[in-house]
């Protein structure tokens, strides 16, 4: 990977070690300096400036930008990558599952019918994990924990998979950059899995590839994570998507990784109408 020349800097925060060490390597391998943030909104608006690229979880960028989306300096806080809505396009064909992106009193509606599978729409949250839901009561007490807004953005499905394996996958535009499993028949990541005999992370890669190539070119985003599942029939979906710039390795190429968070984070990533621009929900409490 040869220096990109829109980027000198990557500020850079990851709760794992390992993640870290990874993304510092592959960023000082390409001569980048690596700027070390904190769990301190505020030393990710210090940082942001020309010639910066941001790598921190999603929150904490999130909250950064609810504290001072204009830095000292007049740089902006921009992002680009896949949007719920874009995921809730893609239809049953591709991940499975009819998915609805609601608010928490349409989530209700269906929660109250019968047993439902409930996320936020793009954050992660420790007070609200993906889960099924099996009351109304319970979608209260989880969305009270992010805030409480009635509208936190969800998304929502009824059917349930029978999942073999998942594969983390790190995507520009149509390219994968890198892919490892991250739990193949019940055993979670660990380098091991790159070798367990039920893993099928290189067909995952190229399942994803197929996937969008198939798309229009105004439909591709920059860049991406798709996290893949190969059900027990042997079919791939694409079980959820989430930002390049704040999404942990398990296992993938550190080099391949931050080829994708330099892409979310080029001028040009949120596309001529604004399509890819991450707006986070500004309705969750962090």
């Amino acid at each position: 990977m040869s220096p990109d020349p829109e980027f000198t800097r990557l500020a850079l925060y990851a709760r794992s070690d390992d993640v870290r060490a990874g993304l510092r390597w592959a960023a000082e391998r390409v001569g980048l300096t690596v700027v070390d943030l904190t769990a301190d909104p505020s030393s990710v608006a210090a940082a942001v400036g020309p010639g910066t690229a941001v790598r921190a979880p999603g929150g904490l960028v999130s909250s950064a930008m609810a504290g001072s989306a204009v830095t000292a300096d007049g740089a902006v806080i921009t992002l680009a990558g896949p949007t719920p809505e874009w995921f809730a396009s893609l239809g049953p064909a591709v991940t499975g599952r009819q998915w609805v992106l609601c608010t928490p009193t349409e989530a209700r509606s269906m929660v109250q019918d019968s047993p439902t599978f409930v996320k936020l729409a793009d954050g992660k949250h420790p007070g609200f994990p993906a889960r099924r839901l099996r009351s109304a009561e319970v979608l209260d007490e989880a969305v009270a924990a992010v805030g409480g807004s009635p509208d936190v953005e969800l998304l929502v499905t009824k059917e349930w998979l029978a999942i073999d394996s998942e594969y983390r996958i790190f995507t520009v535009t149509r390219e994968v950059t890198a892919a490892s499993p991250y739990r193949v028949q019940d055993e979670p990541w660990s380098p091991l899995l790159r070798t367990h005999r039920a893993s099928f992370h290189d067909e995952a890669a190229e399942w994803a590839h197929q996937f969008l190539s198939g798309l229009d070119a105004d439909s591709v985003p920059p860049a991406a994570v798709l996290d893949i599942a190969r059900l027990d029939d042997g079919r791939f979906v694409l079980l959820e998507v989430n930002q390049t710039w704040g999404a942990g390795l398990y296992g993938c190429d550190p080099a391949g990784a931050l080829r994708a968070v330099l892409a979310a984070n080029s001028a040009g990533a949120p596309g001529p109408d604004g399509r890819w621009l991450w707006r986070p929900d500004r309705h969750l409490r962090y």
